[in-house]
């Protein structure tokens, strides 16, 4: 297992943010600090921030003691600036105040190299935070990512698990037409509550949107209790008072609070820590596959295009000086690439997707600084690495091809956090693109990157259960990806080995 990280917890004071931070322990890791942004205003409960949960804001002070870990704050003094799905830096963006935050956290905390994020399926949240955590030298940690469309595939799933573990959390804040202000107080994670909420909500069901945990912003909370292990505290409410807002918003104003001793040895409850380790999903072990006899030296068409009304592809793309060096074989397919794009009137930004074949995969290291210069722009294709040997054309060791879609509908999905979803995206690619295609009832086709077997929540390789057991988890990863992008089935996969 590899070194634990030395996390800063980006906190709201909601259900989703303080549940992370028991998913950042059980993998091994520490939380060296907590951080929060609020309001400019004091007074100003609630305000209009896409980025940040600010009611409640009062409490956040308790939970530096309630935790038992230093909480640093600051004020958001920007607004909402780029509000495109994808973030890329905005000036005066209210996203660019967690810099100046994080940056004195980690002034305050050198060894800090990671940062936790509560988001579930916003993508909204999740590209803003890792941004800024990248910039920073910061792995992110989303381990709540895409939790509602894992197993059991239950919207309801994420509060039976923060229930099971003793976490408490009152809705203090709703803004849904299904919501009233009977709500207010209300422990989200209880079974009746949970009950109330499918009732009222009961259109979405468990449709996938979220609308059960409140991620769509039908609701907010506020956490007051969680396991010992964490919580050496609880937070105590007193005196509130209800306010309807216009729109039929409602809010839970928390006019006093404080700290009270924690009841020990309550065994009702599993610790998350014992058992957060266990879900990966496994394979049966299997014997291993029949060793093949390498192939021979094949002849592939090189340099190959193709046009279509929607799709232009470029296949296996090569240097025309073969048998120099690896690097200077890519360097020169790329300005090859970049040649046709420019004669055909294409922009590089529309490749949705590539794959990059190989003779010897210890030239990957190398190669990839040269590919990741040329596809450095936001959402890069998604792409798939074989390497393939002597199967390779003689004195050829690198070959490219492309699919370029010619809409202008691309979108990708490119997540760069550790959780429990799917390996996090730690290359020059996303995980997949999507484009429109035409005439096809919002159908779309959608490119997905190749798959390993990666451990999502240590990014490390997983080899408990022999070559049967990375192939499921392999698999397991390319149908999340796809669930992720809508897909309801997959035209073709290629297993490989080594």
């Amino acid at each position: 297992m590899s070194a634990g990280l030395h996390v800063i917890a980006l906190i709201s004071g909601g259900k989703d943010s303080l549940f992370s931070i028991l998913h950042c322990r059980a993998q091994g890791h520490t939380i060296v600090a907590l951080a929060n942004l609020h309001p400019l205003v004091p007074e100003h409960e609630d305000i209009d921030s896409y980025m940040y949960q600010t009611v409640g804001h009062a409490v956040i002070p308790l939970y530096a003691d309630a935790l038992g870990i230093p909480l640093y704050r600051q004020p958001i003094a920007g607004s909402p600036q780029n509000s495109r799905r994808d973030y890329e830096c905005a000036e005066r963006d209210e996203t660019e105040d967690l810099v100046p935050l994080l940056s004195r956290v980690m002034e305050k905390h050198p060894e800090a190299n990671a940062l936790s994020t509560g988001a579930i399926l916003s993508t909204y949240q999740r590209t803003r935070v890792e941004s800024v955590a990248l910039r920073l030298g910061l792995t992110p940690l989303s381990y709540l990512w895409q939790y509602p469309l894992l197993p059991p595939y239950m919207q309801s799933s994420l509060l039976s698990d923060m229930a099971a573990v003793g976490q408490e959390a009152l809705i203090i804040k709703t803004a849904s037409g299904g919501l009233d202000e009977s709500f207010l107080g209300l422990d989200v994670v209880r079974h009746t509550t949970v009950a109330k909420l499918k009732k009222a909500m009961g259109r979405f069901g468990e449709a996938g949107d979220g609308a059960i945990v409140g991620e769509g912003g039908e609701f907010e909370t506020l956490a007051i209790d969680g396991p010992s292990g964490l919580w050496k505290k609880k937070i105590r409410i007193g005196e509130t008072e209800r306010v309807v807002l216009e729109g039929g918003q409602t809010v839970l104003k928390i006019k006093e609070c404080g700290l009270e001793e924690k009841e020990r040895g309550d065994g009702e409850f599993k610790d998350i820590l014992d058992d957060a380790e266990n879900n990966t999903t496994s394979a049966s072990a299997g014997s291993s596959p029949t060793k093949q006899h390498p192939p021979t030296s094949l002849t592939l068409p090189t340099n190959t295009h193709a046009h279509s009304p929607i799709v232009f592809t470029s296949s296996n793309l090569s240097s025309p000086t073969p048998s120099c060096s690896p690097s200077h074989q890519l360097t020169s397919i790329l300005l090859r690439l970049s040649h046709i794009l420019t004669q055909s009137s294409l922009p590089k930004s529309r490749i949705s997707h590539t794959t990059l074949l190989l003779r010897h995969m210890s030239t990957f290291t190398t190669l990839n600084p040269i590919y990741a210069t040329f596809f450095s722009t936001l959402n890069p294709p998604s792409r798939v690495t074989i390497a393939c040997g002597p199967a390779m054309p003689r004195g050829v060791d690198v070959m490219l091809s492309v699919v370029l879609d010619k809409t202008p509908s691309r979108q990708g999905l490119h997540v760069q956090s550790r959780s429990y979803w799917a390996p996090a995206n730690i290359g020059p690619y996303s995980q997949a693109i999507s484009a429109a295609l035409p005439d096809a009832d919002g159908g779309e086709v959608v490119y997905v990157a190749g798959q390993i077997p990666l451990v999502p929540a240590s990014m490390e390789i997983y080899a408990e259960r022999g070559f049967a057991g990375q192939v499921v988890l392999a698999l397991q990863h390319l149908w999340r990806v796809g669930r992720a992008k809508g897909l309801k089935s997959m035209m073709w996969m290629v297993v490989l080995g080594w």
